[in-house]
Order: structure tokens, then sequence, then C-alpha cells
């Protein structure tokens, strides 16, 4: 047995959780002179973020090709990983499942006009709501609610839906406005149209001219091919590793060294009364029985996983966390030959509207977005399923049944015959936690909870955006804010 405790004497920190928030945040602490101890439950480091690398193919177990914010591509470049990154293109085609038909979904007012997916008197609403005037209401809104009022309910079911379904795994009934879209609240506030405020939103981003490099590239080039105005062109870079996403984690893993211990499941985080001379600290219990004594520790867990950890200590910060939501998310993906797919595959993918009744929400075409992902002559797709579709539960569906289902599903819109040849698949009962109507100020609540808590940091996805930008960034403030504190 590893005696964690002999080494708590020369760490003033530990971080719980070895997730791409945990694993940044000690990045960071390490970079400010603090050396962390990071305590990670299982038998390897990165969460939802894994790369399978087998038979020639590269398979993801979460984010397939994500955006790269300014917090990533700092992280990447301190990491030495810019030779290893890979552009996607942000204009490539994403297309939106409708009567069991491919439709191109719309990124323009050019696009918008000549869809399909929804009819003239929905496309007139849309193109027309810069001229008009509204105000939110004084209450929380959910998505519904605020589509429904603004735009009516074809344009959710057909254009809002699929994105909140494959970027949140969220339901729009449920989803509130100003926890998870609260710049369209402002935009609608400010401007009293949300297009006004995103083209205002879009031309302050560009005139302040602070993009990384790779950003300004992809920027400049997308706009010398086209000249109007894409929502896509407001969005950071796009993309992923020449040997998969997994290459983040690992390298951060690899830069934490004996620091990082997996296996190492934690039960409970105590208040002690004084630290070292006469400072607040904390007493963490393993699971193992041993017992570490530090003066700080960061929270990076899941919100359902952090809050058992604190019951006893901080009751009401438990309780709040207990009370987020988190949707759960299944992923299957899929290799076949080239000549067993009728579809080009001329895209990012396919998303599918809830309407559709289908267990499927999205599919990544990876091998079109990274073609050194897959063997020549080979194509590879991920899907994500995360509710039952024709009503039926989720949850008891078998995972064989799941992957048949998803595998059906495919076939019939992309043409797909025969059965494919590797297959990865993965499942995530609690995967995102959702922003529900209320969340916000549960939110606000947390960190009033935390703040009475001398020397505990809480850092996760639950608290100010899901996408790995958000999460690096969260666990850079809390290492920022461990620092500042620890001199003071």
């Amino acid at each position: 047995m590893i005696k964690l405790h002999a080494v708590a004497d020369i760490r003033k920190a530990v971080v719980i959780g070895a997730g791409i928030t945990g694993l940044a945040c000690a990045f960071r602490l390490q970079r400010l002179g603090i050396r962390a101890l990071i305590l990670e439950g299982s038998d390897r480091a990165g969460g939802v973020i894994s790369t399978v690398r087998r038979n020639g193919f590269l398979f993801e177990a979460g984010p397939q090709c994500p955006r790269f914010p300014k917090p990533v591509w700092t992280l990447i470049s301190e990491l030495g990983l810019k030779d290893e990154f890979i552009a996607g293109d942000p204009r490539a085609k994403r297309y939106i499942l409708r009567n069991g038909q491919l439709h191109r979904a719309p990124f323009s007012a050019g696009g918008l006009l000549t869809t399909e997916l929804v009819s003239r008197k929905s496309k007139y609403r849309l193109l027309s709501e810069v001229f008009r005037h509204s105000h939110p209401p004084a209450g929380e809104e959910s998505l519904t609610e605020f589509v429904d009022r603004k735009f009516g309910a074809e344009v959710l079911e057909y254009l809002v839906d699929p994105f909140i379904s494959t970027i949140f795994f969220g339901d729009p009934r449920k989803m509130g406005m100003h926890s998870a879209f609260p710049a369209l609240v402002e935009w609608e506030q400010s401007r009293g149209s949300v297009v006004r405020g995103a083209v205002r939103a879009y031309r302050t981003k560009r005139d302040a001219n602070n993009k990384s490099a790779a950003e300004a590239a992809s920027f400049k080039d997308s706009n010398l091919k086209h000249r109007d105005l894409h929502v896509t062109d407001a969005f950071p870079s796009l993309g992923s590793f020449k040997e998969g996403m997994g290459t983040l984690t690992e390298s951060l893993a690899r830069k934490l060294g004996e620091d990082l211990r997996f296996g190492v499941p934690v039960k409970s985080v105590a208040s002690r009364n004084t630290g070292d001379e006469g400072k607040p600290g904390w007493r963490i219990l393993l699971s193992s029985g041993d017992e570490i004594n530090v003066d700080a520790v960061v929270v990076a867990t899941p919100a359902y996983a952090a809050a058992p950890l604190l019951v006893e200590s901080v009751p009401k910060l438990s309780s709040l966390l207990a009370n987020i939501e988190h949707a759960p998310m299944d992923v299957v993906s899929s290799a076949f030959n080239r000549n067993q797919v009728r579809h080009p595959l001329d895209g990012f993918g396919f998303m599918v509207p809830r309407r559709e009744g289908l267990h499927t929400i999205c599919t990544f075409w990876n091998s079109f977005l990274f073609p050194s992902h897959a063997l020549i002559g080979t194509v590879v797709m991920t899907s994500f399923a995360a509710r039952g579709g024709d009503g039926g539960n989720l949850a008891e569906m078998s995972d064989d049944l799941l992957v048949q289902r998803v595998e059906e599903e495919n076939s019939a819109v992309l043409g797909i015959t025969g059965a494919p040849i590797d297959r990865m698949t993965w499942k995530y009962p609690r995967a995102l936690p959702q922003y529900n109507v209320g969340h916000a100020q549960r939110v606000k609540e947390i960190r009033e909870a935390a703040s009475e808590s001398p020397g505990l940091f809480l850092a996760g996805n639950y608290l100010a955006g899901r996408s790995i930008g958000d999460c690096v960034e969260a666990g850079f403030l809390a290492a920022d804010l461990l620092h500042s504190r620890s001199r003071t």
C-alpha cells in the first residue's frame, strides 16, 4: 500500500479528480510553484477524453472535434503540442435529418433561405428578427419558451433541438436561458434583438484581433472564400491531434509525473480547525483508511461525485451539488470499408431532431474530418445516443441492443451494408451537467457556500461551461485563486 500521508508534508495542496479540469488545475499550480498531489479514483487520467488506437483506427470516447479557445491553446503551447494539432474545417457541412432525409444545416442567411428544414413562415420569423424589437420576461425562460416566443415551434424542433441535443445532450424544455445562454438574454435585453446583439458581438471580437495564430489563419482562409457572415466564423478553431484527443490528457499526465496517483478513491473531505501556523486546513480521508492533511484542496470531480465528499463537512454545499441533473451518454464508434457506405460522408456529420424518434442523436464522420484517423479505404463514424427516441427507457436497454439500434439507424440514413469491421462502445450514465432553469441561481449559491470554507476550491463543468475550453479555464481559475490566497 502506498503511504500517501508520507508525502503530505511537502505538498500544500491536493487536487481531487484527474479529468481535464483537474489536470489543467494541477499543471497550472505546478507552473506557479505549488506542487500538488492529484488523486484519481480510476486507473487513467482524462475523464471522458480518451482515445483508443488499434488496428489502424483512432476511436474517440468523448469529444470528437472540439473547439480550441485561448485557454486550450495556452495549454497546448506550454505542453509543446502545437505540431501535433490537426485543424478541422470550420465550414465542413453539418446535416440535419428530417423525415428520413439529410438536409444541410443552414449557418448563413443564404443557407436559411434555401433550406427545406423549415417553412417559409419560419424563415420569415428568423430573418425578420433583426428588424423587430423584443424584451425577455422578468423570470428565467426555458429554451423552448424562448425559441417558441421569438421564432416558433418548427424552428425549435428542426433547427434548435438537434444542436442542443448534440452539444449539451439537453432537453430544451428544461434548459434555462439565463443558465445556459446568458449572452442571448443579454443581447435581447441590450439590443432588442438576438441577431443585432450577435452581429455586434461578432464585430467586437473581430476588431479586438486577439485570436491565436491558428484561429487567425482559419478565420482568414474562410473569409477569403466567403463574403457572407457565417456563424461558425465567430467561433474558435476546431480540431484534434494526430494521435487523437487523448494526446492532450496523456501529455498532462506525463508532465505531472509521480504527483498523479491512480486508483486512489477519496471517501471524504473534512475541515481541520487549524493547520500550519494556525491557518485552516483540510483532512482528506481515503477509502484505504489513509489520511492526508493539507492547507488547500481543489475538488475537480463531477458535481455528483463531489457531493458525497462534502456531505459531513459542508452539507449545504453538498446538497446543492447533489441536485444538479446530469444527462446520460452512450457512444458507438464504428469502422467500415468505404465501399460499405453509399453516402459520400462529405462533412462533419448529421444531427437528429428529437421529433424524428430515433435513438441516435448525432453521428460524426471522423475519417472525413481527420483522414489519418482511419486506414486508407475505410471510414470511421461515431454516434451518440442519450435518450430512448421512441419513448422507451434508454437506461433499461441492454448495451448490445442499443448498439444494434444505433447501427441500424445509421445504415438506413447513410446506406450502409454489412457489419462494421471494428467497433468501440462506451457508456456514461451521468455524462454532462444540465443547465436547467434555476441552474444559474444554484451556481451562485454554490460559489457562496464554497467561499465560506477557506482553502476549499471547486472546479468543474457544472460552474460556467461544459466545453473543453471551459473546463481548462475552470482549472486555471481555481489554481490562480489558490495561488493568490496562499500568498496572503
